[in-house]
């Protein structure tokens, strides 16, 4: 219905505008539902976390995520949840490596402090390449 497509539309631009708070960016909100969805699947609270959270960080005033980070006594289940929503963005993948989604790669957030500059890598560079495992030795 439309009503509900509206909700969700809702939905993505406050968890995006969440996201760009938390991680000083501006972010594709194309991404922000493929995030959301992923992050929404795994933590049935995340929605009321994500509520609680804005509106810590509006009624606190802070500026930006340094700001925030400096509050003391923020609630760890925001802080959770704060982390959760920055790891997602930086590393392209929401879930535990058992049950891990890839949501981006080349836009995933690790790499736009040196976009322009290196190339994002679009291959490892083979088996054993970084060397053997080390052993234990008895």
């Amino acid at each position: 219905s439309p009503l509900s497509a509206m909700a969700a539309d809702d939905a993505v631009a406050s968890f995006t505008r969440l996201s760009e708070f938390l991680t000083g960016y501006t972010l594709d909100p194309v991404l922000g539902a493929r995030f959301l969805a992923a992050l929404k699947k795994r933590d049935a609270k995340l929605d009321a976390n994500m509520t609680a959270l804005s509106a810590l960080i509006k009624q606190s005033g802070v500026p930006n995520m340094d700001g925030f980070l400096a509050l003391s006594g923020t609630d760890p289940v925001l802080m959770k949840t704060a982390t959760k929503i920055v790891s997602a963005w930086y590393l392209g993948v929401v879930g535990e490596p058992e049950d891990a989604e890839l949501i981006t790669y080349a836009d995933s957030l690790m790499y736009r402090p040196t976009k322009g500059l290196l190339t994002i890598p679009s291959y490892g560079p083979g088996p054993n390449a970084w060397g053997p495992k080390p052993g234990i030795k008895i």
